[in-house]
C-alpha cells in the first residue's frame, strides 16, 4: 500500500508538470483563444508546436494538429485535436477539444467569449496507466486589426484550470488559475501564423510556449 501510495504521489506530480493543456486544448500545449463564432461559418486548419519554458514543465516538445468550425448557432466555435508529447521513453498521444461562444454583440470591435475544453492523456507509469485530464474554462478578450493584405488579432485569456489525475482505484483533483497570451496573423488567401504563451499558477508555476500555421477554408 505504501509502494502504491508513493507510485499515485509521483504519478500526480508528473500530471501537474503537464497541467498547461493546448491548441484545442491537448496537454503540454498552451491554451489558445479560439476564432470568434460570428460571420460566414468557416473551417481553420491548424498544425502546432508547444514547448515547456522551464524545469517545472519537463521542457518537453510537443506536436499537433487541430480543426476549429467557426458560425455554429450563429456564435460558437468548436475545436478538436490531437498530438504527440515526446516523452522521455517515448510519444504520447493527447487529445482534446473546446467550445468557445462570442458574449457581445457582434456590432462590437472587442471580442469577449467564454471558452470551455478538454485535454485527455493517459501515460504508462509503472505499469499502470495514468489517466490525466485536463478541464480549462477561460474567458479570452480578443480585437482584430486589418492591416490591408491581412489581419492581425491580439489575445489574452485568463482562466480556471481542473486537473483530475486517475492511477488503478485511486484518483485526485487539483484546482489552479491560469492565464495565456498570444498573437494570430493572417493573410487574406487564408493563410496565417499563430503563437502564445501560458502560465500556470499552480505551486510551482509552469509556463507553456506555442507556434504554429493555420489555414482558413472559407
Amino acid at each position: 500500500m505504501k509502494r502504491f501510495a508513493t507510485v499515485l504521489g509521483a504519478a500526480f506530480a508528473l500530471a501537474l508538470l503537464a497541467a498547461a493543456p493546448a491548441d484545442a486544448q491537448q496537454w503540454f500545449f498552451p491554451n489558445y483563444s479560439s476564432p470568434s463564432g460570428y460571420g460566414t461559418a468557416e473551417t481553420y486548419v491548424a498544425a502546432t508546436y508547444g514547448r515547456g519554458l522551464n524545469e517545472t514543465s519537463g521542457e518537453l516538445n510537443s506536436f499537433g494538429a487541430a480543426v476549429s468550425r467557426t458560425g455554429i448557432a450563429g456564435r460558437a466555435t468548436l475545436s478538436l485535436g490531437g498530438g504527440f508529447v515526446d516523452n522521455v521513453n517515448n510519444s504520447e498521444l493527447t487529445l482534446g477539444g473546446s467550445v468557445a461562444v462570442d458574449v457581445l454583440p457582434e456590432s462590437m470591435a472587442t471580442r469577449l467569449s467564454v471558452q470551455a475544453g478538454m485535454g485527455w492523456i493517459a501515460p504508462e507509469l509503472a505499469g499502470e496507466t495514468l489517466t490525466s485530464l485536463a478541464f480549462p474554462i477561460g474567458v479570452a478578450v480578443s480585437r482584430t486589426f486589418d492591416q490591408g493584405s491581412s489581419s492581425v488579432r491580439p489575445w489574452v485569456m485568463p482562466r480556471l484550470n481542473v486537473t483530475r489525475v486517475s492511477l488503478g482505484d485511486t484518483s485526485n483533483s487539483q484546482v489552479d488559475f491560469g492565464a495565456s497570451a498570444g498573437l494570430t496573423f493572417t493573410m487574406n488567401n487564408g493563410l496565417g501564423l499563430h503563437a502564445a504563451v501560458d502560465l500556470l499558477a499552480a505551486d510551482n508555476r509552469l509556463w507553456q510556449g506555442g507556434a504554429g500555421v493555420h489555414y482558413t477554408i472559407h
